[in-house]
């Protein structure tokens, strides 16, 4: 039988009785340990979308679930998930630049991806000019227009992440923190609607957040997508842009690529036709990809309708371009350490004495390397209405390195979820911090973003930067190294010198987050001004 831990609480406000119950139970590192340890071992070959070694991992993950006592659903623990896999083949991938006699012809892989927007279509090619646009945005809001000409037609060179907030608007698009503009999807999707022919996205370490050989890995081999909507018009050509190799070929029409970056970051910027002549090519072979979304229910004890998600994909790279001899991405640290700490919070909530009044439901998803396909499905065809859906609450790291003195909670400043982390946080003595690196857009990084956007209140927890015992910084020059070094890449392994303390408190805040939101009465909502408000109001008139 799992120990009880008792803990005291002050009720959180709004909370449907004054003695909340305040049972939170014992989390298991060592649990945490064998089945990250499981997880990303080479058994499952990096837990790739439609693989033997994915689907062995979702039979592995729902068997857990099965064990820990969480119910199925319709009498199953799985969700199938659709998807089309779409691989370029390399030879026949053409990206040429042109201008006055004079060319460009960049080096697949070292210095561009591309691929077709439909995942669908077996071949895409086409000619047009390369038109400038800055960083690609369209906000009526913030009076910010980077498309003052016509660009049907055309192959846009977009920088990414967010223009950088003059000294006069500091919130301009977030400050620091990245907004929705900033991604690389909002980009394609805006060209898209601008109906251009391509769209290059500009890559920088420093602005993407990530060096070029994650572009690399990420785009070289078989690309995952949901089946297009009916009415649906991707831009054809997509890809990326090392800065190196757009400079050269912006230097076909003598302009500076730093300078046009500078000019963007204005208000007034417009777009430059460049004159340069682009011609692109990209065959596949399409595959149908059948994977899964693993759920397992703790039905609520007297308001089962009304449900909590959380969750934590399982999946990976699978196998891909060697580095240094190893083919296997086994993710490790992403995201097997995650997919074991949902296990562990599942074990940990379904030996509570009584189940909590709400209900909770644990997703391990698919195909979030993807592009959060497992939870853009969830959302299209969830198991319980949205607008029953309280919270969603995500995962996607655990802490591997030992306990901190903070705690980072993506999202808890954009609704009424926050009171209940914070109070959490506050009662096992951590600050709670915000991003710690919110120019890189983390908050629309996850499986919790699609839930977000649908208009569910959404958090994700990670772990702290402030390692007890440790100097400062040393957990951002741990994070950093992670980054450069193993983050998406065959290295990112197990590794018997992690420690789990660290991951145990993380589980903590989140399954007592968790279950103060499945005790309490409340709908929290996002506060006023959040792009995610109307999207919440229309399916919960009222509140």
């Amino acid at each position: 039988m799992k120990r009880l831990i008792i803990l005291s609480v002050v009720a959180l406000v709004g909370c449907a009785s004054e003695s909340i119950d305040t049972t939170i139970p014992e989390i298991s590192g060592d649990m945490i340990r064998e089945h990250m340890q499981r997880l990303a071992s080479d058994d499952f070959m990096g837990r790739g979308p439609g693989s033997d070694g994915g689907r062995r991992a979702a039979e592995y993950v729902a068997d857990q679930f099965e064990a820990a006592g969480l119910q199925p659903i319709d009498g199953s623990y799985f969700q199938d998930v659709r998807l089309i896999g779409t691989t370029p083949k390399a030879s026949e991938i053409e990206l040429g630049f042109s201008r006055g006699g004079a060319s460009v012809s960049p080096d697949y892989l070292d210095d561009f991806v591309l691929w077709s927007g439909d995942p669908e279509s077996q071949a895409v090619e086409g000619s047009g000019e390369l038109v400038f646009v800055g960083y690609g945005i369209s906000a009526p809001e913030a009076d910010w227009d980077d498309f003052g000409i016509d660009v049907a037609g055309k192959i846009l060179l977009i920088l990414v992440n967010d223009p950088p907030a003059p000294p006069g608007e500091p919130e301009l698009f977030g400050g620091r923190a990245m907004t929705y503009y900033g991604r690389w999807t909002y980009k394609y999707e805006e060209s898209a609607r601008q109906g251009a022919l391509g769209a290059l996205v500009v890559h920088t370490t420093e602005a993407a957040g990530y060096p070029w050989s994650v572009v690399r890995g990420g785009w070289s081999g078989e690309q995952v997508a949901l089946p297009p909507a009916p009415d649906a018009n991707p831009v054809p050509l997509q890809g990326w842009l090392s800065y190196e190799a757009a400079s050269s070929v912006l230097a076909l029409a003598s302009l500076d690529l730093d300078e046009l970056m500078t000019q963007a970051a204005s208000r007034g910027f417009e777009p430059v036709a460049t004159g340069i002549q682009v011609d692109a090519r990209v065959t596949n072979t399409i595959r149908v990809v059948e994977t899964q979304n693993v759920v397992g229910l703790l039905p609520g004890s007297s308001r089962p309708d009304e449900v909590i998600t959380l969750t934590s994909h399982y999946d990976h790279f699978g196998i891909g371009e060697p580095v240094d001899g190893d083919s296997i991405y086994n993710g490790a640290y992403d995201n097997a350490s995650g997919t074991a700490l949902l296990i562990s919070l599942a074990n940990a909530a379904a030996g509570l004495p009584e189940a909590p009044p709400r209900s909770l439901l644990f997703i391990a998803t698919a195909a979030e390397e993807q592009g959060l396909l497992g939870g853009a499905w969830y959302v299209q065809s969830p198991l319980f209405p949205l607008a029953n859906t309280v919270a969603e609450i995500n995962m996607d790291g655990a802490n591997l390195w030992g306990e901190t003195d903070d705690m980072i909670a993506q999202g808890a400043e954009r609704s009424g979820l926050g009171r209940y982390v914070e109070a959490r946080a506050a009662e096992a003595g951590l600050t709670l911090m915000p991003d710690a690196e919110p120019e890189k857009g983390y908050f629309f990084r996850s499986d919790h973003f699609p839930f977000a956007r649908a208009g569910v209140p959404s958090l994700y927890i990670e772990h702290g930067r402030q390692f007890r015992g440790k100097p400062d910084g040393w957990g951002n020059e741990v994070m950093a190294n992670y980054t450069a070094n193993h983050y998406h890449a065959p290295s990112d392994e197990f590794s018997e010198d992690f420690v789990f303390s660290g991951a145990v408190q993380q589980g903590w805040l989140i399954l007592a987050t968790a279950l103060d939101i499945a005790r309490d009465d409340s709908w929290p909502n996002w506060f006023e001004g959040s792009e995610f408000r109307a999207a919440r109001d229309a399916m919960r008139p009222g509140g």
